[in-house]
């Protein structure tokens, strides 16, 4: 789905609300208690015929069943299901996307800030609404290039949090710092620099993350990721794949 869905609504109720405006001029003003109810003030037919197809649609789509998951995923930390396949989504989709724009680069680590997953993956049917409900947000795919110092910082940032959503990097936890990191499964090393895929909040300071902003090279790549996360579920189910994830000791406490 490379046309943002959240996008259509919104045209949607721009072209609701202007058709619904008049051209008033004031002449006076004058104030009064009144009580409203809707026997008083009843919906405006007009209004209701205009809106309805629209709805109709949204509905539809909302409702349209895009995967099927094998059990339900909650979020937790330092580790958890739901932040484990976001983490790997995010890596996997990352990199897609680095390719179909000819970006000349790969990511090595996801982020996706825990306080942005605002929902669950249920067991069973996955239907387009229940991932708007995951990620509310308008958030965009974006690359950041990292030092190694700078790698460090933020990997330090996620264990002093206890945990969260990454993809492509594993490290235990010990007085609220990362040690025995390891990035693509081999040893970090703090002279080499890092592409991080992540969301543009984050990239921008959200959530207390201003090492994002101190970056070698920065990325937007246009997409939402909430859309990429549909794309891809949609995909796996076209192949007749489930959803699954496990819990592979990638942030564990020392």
């Amino acid at each position: 789905m490379r046309q943002s869905f959240s996008r259509a609504l919104l045209i949607t109720w721009i072209f609701f609300l202007f058709s619904c405006q008049h051209d008033v001029v004031k002449t006076a003003y004058e104030t009064e208690n009144i009580s409203v109810s809707s026997q008083e003030a009843p919906l405006d037919s007009s209004i209701i015929k205009l809106y309805s197809p629209y709805k109709e649609i949204i509905d539809k789509d909302m409702n349209r069943v895009i995967s099927i998951s094998d059990t339900d995923m909650d979020k937790d930390r330092p580790e958890s299901l739901l932040t484990n396949f976001l983490g790997d989504l995010l890596l996997q989709e990352g990199a897609r996307e680095a390719q179909l724009q000819n970006l000349n680069l790969v990511p090595s680590i996801s982020f996706y800030n825990y306080g942005g997953i605002r929902s669950t993956i249920p067991k069973g049917e996955i239907t387009v609404g229940k991932i708007f409900e995951l990620m509310p947000f308008e958030n965009e795919l974006v690359f950041l290039e990292l030092s190694g110092d700078n790698t460090l910082a933020f990997l330090n940032y996620v264990a002093n949090h206890g945990g969260g959503s990454i993809g492509g990097a594993r490290f235990t936890i010990k007085d609220g710092k990362a040690g025995n990191i390891k990035i693509g499964g081999k040893p970090f090393d703090p002279q080499q620099s890092y592409w991080i895929v992540t969301n543009d909040y984050v990239a921008a300071g959200g959530d207390g993350l201003a090492v994002f902003q101190d970056r070698i090279n920065f990325i937007n790549s246009g997409e939402l990721i909430r859309d990429i996360i549909i794309r891809n579920l949609e995909e796996h189910q076209k192949n007749n794949e489930h959803l699954s994830a496990k819990l592979d000791g990638r942030i564990h406490n020392e």
